[in-house]
């Protein structure tokens, strides 16, 4: 008797495991890869445009709202405009660049009776020339500046007397106005101190502005550049008026050099 009840048992017992064996698994869920946050890198401001955007505050807070006069020198201007960008690359001590003008002071010393901008600007690429010079800052001089209306207008027949004597107005030549800050230019430049004049020399040196750059021809070679289309537009505003005029009067020469030139320049930057 106690045989049989045991065998009962046991196969009892196989059933259960059997049935266990059996029995569905509750599946697991799959845990999903955790995603993978990517940020996006903020579009890093160089630092020479944050201090132009200083410079540029502390100009408008120095001199708000003011004239400009923009005057005629009656010079005899001859273009250094060369055929293409070839022959330019081949002027002696010369350096074609794209600049960022950051600062804009006057100089402290008046060349005569005039007085003398100084453009800092913070080279972006060398076109030609010394390729030291890139990512350079440099002190490029122009002519112009502010001064009191009755200084600058003293004497002279077309003397407005609706404007006061002490009223401080920028003056400028009308065919090379000054860049403004924050604005991207393009030129051929030269050390200042390689003119021979004395009086030159000596007023860069009573400016401090001995290692200073001039334009190689401020009146056809200064060109102001937009950063987005990479594109060239004359810095003189007559030139473009003759460039025009010359077309259509049937003078191709010199407007096409000065349209091959630009549309090689463009290519390079």
């Amino acid at each position: 008797m106690k045989r049989k009840i045991g065998w009962v048992l046991a196969a009892a017992l196989l059933v259960l495991l059997a049935a266990g064996g059996c029995a569905p698994k509750t599946p697991t869920a799959k845990k999903k890869p955790t995603p993978v946050k990517t940020e996006q890198k903020a579009e890093t401001v160089p630092t020479y445009r944050v201090v132009a955007d200083n410079n540029l505050d502390k100009f408008k807070q120095t001199h708000g709202q003011y004239r400009t006069i923009n005057y005629d020198p009656q010079d005899d201007l001859v273009s250094l405009l060369p055929e293409s960008l070839a022959k330019l690359k081949k002027y002696p001590q010369t350096t074609t660049v794209r600049a960022y003008v950051t600062d804009w002071q006057q100089a402290s010393v008046q060349m005569g009776s005039k007085p003398m901008t100084v453009l800092t600007v913070q080279v972006q690429k060398v076109l030609t020339g010394k390729k030291q010079l890139a990512k350079q800052e440099i002190r490029l001089i122009l002519p112009g500046g502010f001064q009191p209306y009755g200084q600058y207008d003293k004497g002279s027949i077309y003397h407005d007397n609706t404007i006061p004597d002490d009223e401080p107005v920028l003056t400028q030549n009308n065919q090379i106005p000054i860049p403004t800050i924050g604005s991207t230019i393009v030129l051929p430049m030269r050390k200042a101190a390689q003119y021979p004049a004395k009086e030159y020399l000596a007023w860069l040196k009573a400016a401090k502005l001995t290692t200073a750059y001039v334009p190689a021809d401020a009146h056809s070679m200064i060109w102001r550049c937009n950063p987005q289309t990479k594109k060239l537009t004359t810095n003189n505003p007559l030139r473009e008026k003759e460039l025009t005029k010359w077309a259509g009067q049937g003078n191709q020469t010199w407007a096409t050099q000065y349209k091959r030139l630009t549309a090689e320049l463009e290519k390079q930057l």
